[in-house]
């Protein structure tokens, strides 16, 4: 029910960030028109201040939504001694939180939201995780579907931090399956920062790719192993 819910207001919400929907254009007395003269006009414009109720309405609903599809997460990570309020709040951290890293790879695997799920793969790229959270990582990529190539890319820029070679095998499978996309990218990425001459002869294939992104990192990869 809570997934539904947040499917239905992720789609106003796109809806609503396309355009307020406004009676009259601005109207402009000058060639220049002041902020402080458009600031006029939008409070006495009736749509536009209905449009931005509206807004504000939809993501407070929305923002509620994944606070309570992530609640089990964020229990969990509380009881652990993380001063937190969502996953979110680990990502770009200042500091380490390796007691929270079982519990991230633990949580993976749980059907939240893929905001939430998000919040978890980008929480899981630090160097704590590094090789204890691969084949997690890996597991969710490969059940992921392809369609979300923004989300199957988050995968890629985690295992670009904590990929160790015991994991080349599963990569290179991954970065030879053009119907994975761009979502390839940072596995490229992390196949480079590994300098194994494993991914050699499969980085030099990649520099003939249909994407011009996975060919401009096959270079840049091959330049680390070389």
């Amino acid at each position: 029910m809570i997934k539904e819910n947040i499917t239905e207001l992720e789609k106003k919400w796109v809806e609503l960030l396309k355009s307020p929907k406004r009676l009259n254009a601005p109207k402009i007395t000058n060639t220049k028109i002041v902020a402080a003269e458009l600031q006029t006009q939008l409070l006495q414009d009736e749509e536009y201040q209905k449009w931005i109720k509206e807004k504000d309405e939809v993501r407070a609903a929305l923002e509620a939504a994944y606070a309570q599809d992530e609640k089990p997460l964020v229990e969990d990570l509380v009881k652990a001694g993380m001063n937190i309020r969502s996953s979110w709040d680990l990502v770009n951290a200042k500091s380490s939180y390796k007691s929270a890293i079982p519990i991230l790879i633990e949580h993976l695997s749980k059907p939240y939201c893929l905001k939430n799920k998000e919040g978890i793969i980008r929480a899981l790229a630090v160097k704590e995780a590094k090789g204890v959270a691969c084949k997690t990582i890996l597991d969710e990529y490969n059940k992921t579907e392809k369609k979300d190539a923004n989300y199957r890319w988050s995968f890629g820029n985690t295992m670009a931090v904590i990929m160790t070679a015991d994991y080349i095998g599963d990569v290179l499978a991954i970065v030879q399956d053009e119907s994975n996309g761009d979502s390839r990218h940072m596995f490229v990425t992390a196949l480079g920062n590994t300098k194994s001459s494993k991914a050699e002869e499969t980085l030099k294939q990649l520099l003939t790719d249909k994407s011009e992104v996975i060919r401009k990192e096959a270079q840049k990869a091959l330049k680390k192993i070389n």
